[in-house]
């Protein structure tokens, strides 16, 4: 299958042409100013050299983000008109994830490499472990000391993500302690990773550090607030996105039916404005009522949604098992969503947000605060279905880190599948 891919996330344009795993062409323009004149030109470079077209084209995968708000809509945009006019099927990636593509199915034989060239270099020191006992971690600088972090994890050639987060590097060191104790090596990439290289030298131990092999290089052993996991670099090449790792990761999801039309494209910038932001805090997340109930009852269906049952709301309410809350933005509520605690197994039953207040933000602060109280109540886990074709419900929990677990077939009034996704908490 042949894969076009495009990658306008960052100050690189970049176009690939892959034949499933294998490189066929790939061109890039590295003037982020000039994405919307120089994208179009690159594609029918890509093809006219290729002697291909749109037509033998059996995949497309563009990056979602996070990255340039203006550059990822404008790759996304070029994808779904692609994908609209010659009904091909759409996959989108994270810049995040096509980073940790650039080294984790040859990061171990990289460095086995580099260590087999630069031995003075290397005395003494003992090369990685293998990939199974290594987390990737891609940082892309968002400036004033915060970054776009992911956490993967490579094993029997598919890639997990482990955690998406938006912080300050400090913060984000902190996190990843946490997160990786079970691992012994995390590599870390990206254009964060070069900014922060000290901040991140000081904060790991580690036994490798000179995979650039330049002059300035310092190969010794550093006894790191964290320690016990030894920090790698990639090499200074791999920090910067590209359109065949974006094919290559666009591919895997594919194969995993990670895939839809252009209707499931849509950006994942993480880091929302600062008038998003502000709009969130004024959010309220509290207990559900009956009073609260009866204030959404009388138009139900047409400001919330069809699909869900005023009745049903009403059974489940009542279940003694059932933790429901609300959210007000200046007093009204515009959404609702609870769980049933089953042997400490939280069973997300909905997430509803007022028509006319989606993609405020409501939708989040309802499942940050459902895990929470999940938590509280000593579930370890949280399960829940979602219409395959309800792609920004699938986004929101992926940024949840829930995993794909099933799927139940024509669930949905006997049509549409449902995909059932679980996190532990």
């Amino acid at each position: 299958m042949k894969i076009l891919a495009i990658d306008t996330s960052s100050k690189i344009c970049s176009v690939a042409i892959l034949e499933d795993e294998k490189t066929i062409i790939e061109l890039h323009n590295d003037d982020e100013k000039t994405h919307s004149v120089k994208l179009m030109p690159l594609v029918d470079k890509a093809f006219l050299e290729t002697g291909l077209s749109l037509d033998d084209i059996g995949l497309l995968v563009c990056s979602i983000g996070p990255g340039s708000f203006t550059g990822v809509r404008i790759g996304i945009a070029t994808i779904k008109a692609f994908a609209d006019v010659k009904n091909i099927p759409v996959v989108g990636v994270t810049s995040l994830e096509s980073l940790a593509y650039n080294v984790g199915a040859i990061i171990y034989n990289a460095h086995i490499k580099d260590i087999s060239e630069n031995k003075e270099l290397y005395q003494g020191i003992t090369p990685i472990d293998p990939l199974e006992d290594t987390v990737i971690c891609s940082l892309i600088d968002a400036k004033n000391e915060n970054v776009y972090a992911g956490l993967y994890h490579f094993a029997n050639g598919n890639c997990e993500c482990l955690s998406l987060f938006t912080e300050n590097i400090h913060e984000v060191i902190t996190q990843i302690a946490t997160k990786i104790s079970n691992f012994g090596h995390i590599v870390f990439v990206g254009d964060g990773s070069e900014v922060y290289a000290d901040l991140l030298k000081a904060s790991f131990g580690y036994g490798i550090f000179a995979v650039n092999a330049s002059a300035d290089t310092d190969a010794s052993s550093v006894a790191g607030e964290h320690a016990n996991i030894s920090a790698i670099f990639a090499l200074r090449g791999q920090n910067k996105q590209n359109g065949v790792s974006l094919a290559k990761a666009g591919l895997n999801k594919y194969k995993q039916g990670q895939y839809g039309d252009s209707s499931s494209l849509s950006p994942i910038y993480l880091r929302k404005s600062q008038a998003e932001r502000a709009l969130a805090e004024k959010i309220e997340i509290l207990p559900m009522t009956l009073e609260d109930i009866a204030v959404i009852e009388p138009n139900f269906e047409k400001e919330f949604d069809t699909f869900w049952n005023i009745n049903t709301l009403k059974n489940d309410f009542q279940n003694e098992n059932a933790t429901y809350l609300i959210a007000k933005l200046d007093g009204e509520i515009v959404g609702f969503a609870g769980f049933l605690n089953i042997c400490k197994e939280a069973n997300l039953m909905n997430i509803v947000t007022k028509i006319d207040k989606r993609n405020l933000g409501v939708g989040s602060k309802l499942l940050e605060a459902l895990i929470a109280s999940a938590k509280s109540q000593g579930c370890t886990s949280i399960t829940l279905e979602v219409n395959s074709k309800n792609y920004p419900a699938i986004h929101l929990y992926e940024k949840f880190n829930f995993k794909r677990i099933g799927l139940r077939k024509k669930y949905y009034n006997n049509t549409d599948d449902a995909i059932i996704m679980t996190s532990p908490i």
